[in-house]
């Protein structure tokens, strides 16, 4: 199973021990608080387990109305491409920058657009040898995704349950799931917000569905000691094993 954890780029470094005793890989979150910092990326340690990054997503748009952030929004994803080959990370993932409280109509016009806006970043993770992954946010449905992951069959899809439950109208992952998700962000949340508790604590009920998708790279998207996921985890597949037996 490829079992990562999320944190913080600046983390990564003195995190490592504790990520090789769990077995587990890391998704690193690229802050751009210290994107620009070349000694961060140029001295980090060759990681012996497998590492993908979360590519700078907030006040970020590629579709802003102002040229200013759109032309941010292109430089940070593309610049957040090279410190990912820097780090030796093989994925990527991103935000589509679409606001929250969009209608579907909007979201569905928005979608070609996006797709041509997005088209040199996939054209440069292509490349760099980086897989991209496109993540549901605010999306009212998945219509919009499907869209866009048509239009650029290089790219993705990142399924995070607890965004399609608390922040779409789909609440249901089949829809989601339609889309072939190969990258999947794990955590729980209260019904109402995005809490990123550990799995076990919320309403996700990741055990509905996650067991179809345990070949995909699966991150652990938690605050705090991430231990009480990785029980669930273990958990839920000893009874996975049982009932297939």
């Amino acid at each position: 199973m490829d079992l990562r954890l999320s944190l913080n780029v600046q983390d990564l470094k003195a995190m490592a021990p504790r990520l090789e005793a769990l077995g587990l890989g890391a998704e690193a979150y690229l802050d751009p608080e210290v994107l620009e910092d070349d000694e961060l990326f140029w001295n980090a340690p060759r990681l012996r387990f497998p590492l993908s990054v979360h590519l700078p997503f907030w006040n970020l748009d590629l579709l802003s109305p102002d040229p200013e952030v759109a032309g941010l929004t292109l430089r940070r994803l593309l610049f957040g491409l090279e410190r990912a080959v820097e780090l030796g990370a093989d994925r990527a993932v991103l935000h589509s920058g679409l606001p929250a409280g969009r209608t579907p109509e909007e979201a569905l016009e928005r979608a070609p657009v996006f797709a041509e806006a997005l088209r040199p970043v996939v054209r440069r993770a292509r490349a760099l040898g980086v897989a991209l992954f496109l993540e549901n946010t605010h999306e009212p449905d998945p219509a919009s995704l499907k869209v866009v992951l048509e239009a650029l069959p290089e790219l993705g899809f990142c399924f995070d349950a607890s965004h399609a439950q608390v922040f779409s109208r789909t609440p249901l992952p089949e829809p989601w799931l339609a889309l072939a998700p190969d990258h999947l962000h794990l955590n729980d949340h209260d019904g109402a917000y995005d809490r990123h508790w550990n799995l076990g604590r919320g309403l996700g009920h990741h055990e509905d569905w996650l067991g179809r998708f345990l070949e995909a790279t699966l991150v652990l998207e938690v605050r705090g000691d991430p231990t009480p996921s990785l029980r669930w985890l273990e958990g839920f597949l000893d009874q996975t094993l049982t009932e297939a037996l």
